[in-house]
This record gives C-alpha cells, structure tokens and sequence, in this order.
C-alpha cells in the first residue's frame, strides 16, 4: 500500500499569547549564594514541581503545629536503612509528629539499630543456606516483648518501646519507638505474617501477634481521629502502609470521627499506584490535599523538615 506524506502547507497554528501560564520569573530558581544559609537556599528552589509540593506541605505542616492538629508520620523500611532514625528522634522531641506508624521491616531495623548502633543486611549467598532472613537477637528481643506485652493488652510499638527502654541498649537515641516511648508519642507497627522475619522467628506466637497488631491497628484508627485539619505522611512504603492508613482512616471516620482537610503525602521516588491512590488521592478527598514528592526519603524528609524548622524558629524546642 502507498501512503503520500501529509502536507503541512494548511496547518493552522495559534498565537503564544493565547496559551495559559504555567509559571512566571517568580517562580523559577535561583543561583545558592555559597555561605548564605539555608533560608536562602531554600529560596533559591524554583517555585515548581516537587520543590513546590515542598513548600505546600512545609506549610501545612507549620499551620498543623501551630494550632495543635495532628501529625503522623508512616515509615516503611527504607526509611531506617536511609539512617533517618536520628533525625525523626528529634522530630519526635520536638513535637513535631505526634505519631508514628511502622511497617515490620521499619521495626526490623530500628531494633537493630538501637542494638548495634549500625544498619544491617544479609550477604546473598546466606539465601542458599536459608540463614538471608532471620537474626537471632532481632527476633528474640521483638517477640519477648510482644509476648509480654499482649498479656497486659499493650500493641507491638508500646511492647516494644517499653522493653527497648528497660534493656538500656547502647544506642536507644538512634531509636524511633524507644524514643516514642518515652516521649509518650504513640507507635503502631503494622507486621506483614510471613513477610517480616520476626514472625517466623522461634519465639513467635501467632496469638500475641494477632493480638498486639490488632491492638496497634486500633490505635492508629485512634491517631486518625485526630487527623482533623492535620497531615499524614507516607515514606518508603508501597504496598502495606497506604492500605492500613486507608483502612484504619476509613475505621475512624465509620465510628462517627469527622476528618476532614487532611493534607497527605507520599514520599517516594518509585510510588506504587497504590500508594498515590489511597494516599495521595483517597485520603486527601474531600477538601483536603494531596502530594507525591518523588525523590528518595534519604533527602527529601531532611529538606522538608529542615525547612519546617527554619520556619518556626524559636517557636519550637
């Protein structure tokens, strides 16, 4: 079959002044003046993309501070092997969040960090042996205090925290739920049975399992009741923690709770469409909003909350 060329001779074409504006000099970027500080640095970012979600949620984190609505923070794993541990520690001290929500992989590595002060991985070759998923102290010590803690009704991130604290291990400061702890900021952990290898450890019973995550699940459908006017951030989780969010906010809102402009995000530079569904989309509707900020956690939660501290300045501790 033949086929001419089209001939472009008659295309119509439309004025520049008829299109609508994306941005104007005001928002674009600026050189960094070296040695001018890091207000200045932040000024320098275009006013566009993710540097403008940025500065949206920087916002709406500041208003959520300053008049008392809630903060929550979702970690998955990545967020602990990124060594961000120090950094929500303080966050934590600063009032700044004011919950904490753990996937088990999270919970995983801030146990092991507390312990050894380091973040640890497997060599492939132990996948041979079937030694690439289990460590002995990390699953001994996260079961012993879930077993103990279920009998006094308490979730995995208060059994954990509680037990953390009482064995005065080296490098608590580093760690998110003994610091939660003792702070009082409430940490629910949210384990995947099968998927995390803390379950599957010797010392596991499925009946405390069930029984502390059930409990944690419960109270992070209390931490989404206050939710009102507040923010939720998802890190580094794809799978799991955007759907217990959804559920636990829907669990809220089906017992009578009124949530409404929740400002949420994800921050992930490979967001599953999951997560931009439930998170960014879902949980921000009505008249709330919603971002994905698609660079690494490692960089974007030290800007974001860099640039929330600079902000309040003497307002926080």
């Amino acid at each position: 079959m033949s086929i001419t060329p089209l001939s472009l001779d008659s295309l119509t074409t439309v004025p520049l002044a008829s299109r609508g504006i994306d941005s104007d000099g005001k928002d674009f970027g600026a050189p960094y003046k070296a040695g001018s500080g890091l207000e200045n640095f932040l000024c320098s970012l275009p006013n566009l993309g993710c540097a403008r979600d940025l500065f949206r949620l920087r916002d709406a984190i500041i208003t959520a501070f300053r008049h008392k609505h809630a903060i929550i923070l979702a970690c998955g794993g990545h967020v602990l092997d990124s060594g961000l541990g120090p950094l929500i520690c303080r966050l934590i001290e600063q009032k700044l969040v004011t919950g904490i929500a753990l996937t088990g992989a999270a919970l995983e590595q801030d146990v092991e960090i507390a312990m050894t002060g380091r973040t640890i991985s497997a060599a492939e070759h132990e996948l041979n042996h079937g030694r690439y998923c289990f460590t002995e102290e990390t699953g001994h010590l996260i079961n012993d205090a879930i077993n103990f803690g279920s009998t006094e009704n308490l979730g995995i991130g208060q059994s954990v925290g509680k037990h953390l604290l009482e064995s005065e291990l080296a490098h608590l400061d580093h760690s998110i739920v003994a610091t939660a702890f003792r702070f009082g900021v409430p940490v629910s952990v949210h384990p995947a049975i099968g998927a995390d290898a803390f379950c599957i450890h010797p010392m596991a019973h499925g009946e405390s399992l069930g029984a502390a995550g059930m409990q944690d699940f419960k109270l992070l459908a209390a931490m989404m009741t206050a939710c009102n006017e507040g923010v939720l951030i998802n890190a580094a989780s794809g799978v799991m923690m955007p759907r217990v969010l959804l559920q636990a906010v829907d669990a809220a809102r089906n017992v009578g709770s009124h949530i409404n402009r929740l400002t949420t995000a994800v921050i992930d530079p490979a967001a599953s469409t999951s997560a931009i569904t439930n998170v960014v989309s879902r949980l921000s509707h009505p008249d709330g909003h919603g971002y994905w900020l698609s660079g690494p956690d490692e960089i974007i939660l030290p800007l974001l909350f860099a640039s929330v501290v600079e902000a309040l300045g003497d307002e926080i501790l």
